[in-house]
């Protein structure tokens, strides 16, 4: 009588081979595949440079004014214009007012945060929604590589629409601006700057969209987080100025949008956090929120 051996299950089963730059390509093919996903970039692509090109032409008729008028212009109908101020010294005027020549590029990079932050938070929350994240976390059992993999995806796709939308936003802005006979060049102070940490920007909002998602594991309350960090805070925040005493006055500046938009401008600014710290504010808050999110995704049960 012949006996038959059956091998024991390995507890390697399913991922023999696996490799970060496999999880990766999965995580690729996972994200490009969705059709929803792709007219989402294509909106998000569109709007952001329509809301520069538009900024292009406010901010155009915005320094024209003020070189007819004057940084303050007429005071009452009939009233001589004030001193004619010469381009620079129009553009230097709205820039002291936040009407800045080289952040046109990256105008619409409000709206680029909020759908692309958004974008972050379904990416994670609506496998946990499904129960899809169970045949994900089966395939990668380590779980960290399939969020890694995943905010690698997001980041790199983040970064590069934001730095194409800007740089075509920045091309059409020059006949705009030349028509208000405003200069606008890669050799403007500043421009090359905003394009390049525009991309930087919203990448740092998709990663904390994905870890908010993570952390919350549903969609709805993911974005709402998102948007209460990224636009609520900062009005919430704008309202302390009314409480007495300095220190109020000065909060609002450390929240993740305004740290963030701080670092997008150059040189500094009286009573402002500079760029740099701007920067590295902005980054605190990404860490705040990504390493409790990583730490819950290897610890809780899915």
């Amino acid at each position: 009588m012949s006996t038959t051996t059956i091998p024991a299950p390995s507890a390697a089963a399913g991922t023999t081979g696996l490799t970060f730059l496999g999880v990766l390509r999965s995580e690729w093919i996972k994200f490009r595949s969705l059709r929803s996903t792709q007219l989402l970039l294509l909106f998000t692509f569109v709007a952001v440079v329509g809301v520069g090109i538009i900024a292009a032409f406010l901010r155009g008729t915005i320094i024209d004014q003020i070189m007819k008028f004057g940084a303050t212009g007429p005071t009452e109908p009939g009233a001589p214009a004030g001193h004619q101020l010469t381009l620079e010294q129009a553009i230097d005027a709205a820039n002291a007012q936040g009407i800045s020549i080289y952040g046109i590029p990256i105008a619409g990079l409000q709206l680029g945060i909020l759908v692309l932050g958004a974008l972050a938070v379904l990416l994670i929350a609506s496998e946990f929604g499904t129960g899809m994240v169970r045949s994900t976390m089966t395939a990668v059992p380590k779980r960290l590589p399939a969020f890694f993999a995943k905010a690698i995806v997001l980041v790199v796709v983040s970064y590069v629409l934001t730095l194409v939308a800007a740089f075509v936003t920045f091309l059409i802005s020059i006949p705009i601006l030349h028509g208000y006979g405003i200069d606008m060049s890669l050799g403007r102070d500043g421009v090359v700057y905003t394009i390049l940490m525009g991309g930087v920007y919203v990448a740092g909002v998709a990663l904390t969209g994905l870890s908010l998602g993570t952390l919350i594991r549903s969609s709805a309350g993911g974005i709402i987080v998102l948007v209460a960090l990224f636009f609520l805070l900062e009005i919430g925040t704008s309202l302390l100025g009314l409480v007495p005493g300095d220190f109020w006055k000065y909060v609002g500046q450390y929240v993740p949008s305004v740290a963030g938009g701080r670092m997008l401008e150059i040189g500094d600014k009286a009573a402002f956090i500079s760029p740099l710290s701007g920067g590295l504010i902005f980054l605190g808050w990404i860490v705040l929120v990504t390493v409790p999110a990583v730490i819950t995704l290897k610890t809780r049960d899915v």
